[in-house]
């Protein structure tokens, strides 16, 4: 009887360290108010989870249900780059902003959900440093154009 409670306690102890990392991922968003200012200079606030390691840059916004009308998730990364985008179990259409290293939006993209392993690859025209993801349709409601608005770096 002693053998098999050991490797039982081990399983219940993996899964719970398994369960952590997913409740840690999920819930510890690292949120962050960012300001963009538009076309007309008028100040933009949105509220962003940040994205700025890895996991959280592959993770993104898949499974989630719903995006608030002024929240986003503002991608960083190390370097400018191309950067390339997909929505593999992404269930919100969105908009995605690429900014380059001062700050200035250099392209901005629509994305469609998908569900299938042969999702569209969306690559910006330039280099970014930045990508804000946020709902479809904001960038034109909120006036912000490539070239003519710019992400306030803090």
């Amino acid at each position: 009887m002693e053998i098999y409670k050991e490797p039982f306690f081990f399983l219940i102890i993996f899964f719970f360290i398994i369960l952590i990392f997913f409740l840690y991922t999920q819930f510890n968003l690292n949120k962050k108010q960012i300001t963009i200012i538009n076309s007309r200079g008028e100040n933009i606030i949105v509220t962003v989870e940040l994205a700025n390691d890895p996991i959280k840059r592959a993770r993104g916004l898949m499974f989630r249900p719903a995006l608030g009308k002024n929240e986003g998730m503002l991608f960083v990364f190390n370097k400018p780059g191309r950067y390339k985008f997909w929505m593999l179990n992404t269930t919100i259409p969105l908009d995605a902003i690429f900014f380059d290293e001062n700050g200035t939006v250099v392209d901005i993209i629509t994305m469609e959900p998908c569900n299938t392993v042969n999702c569209p690859v969306y690559t910006s025209n330039a280099e970014a440093l930045y990508v804000l993801e946020v709902k479809q349709g904001f960038s034109v409601a909120n006036k912000i154009e490539s070239g003519k608005s710019r992400l306030v770096i803090e």
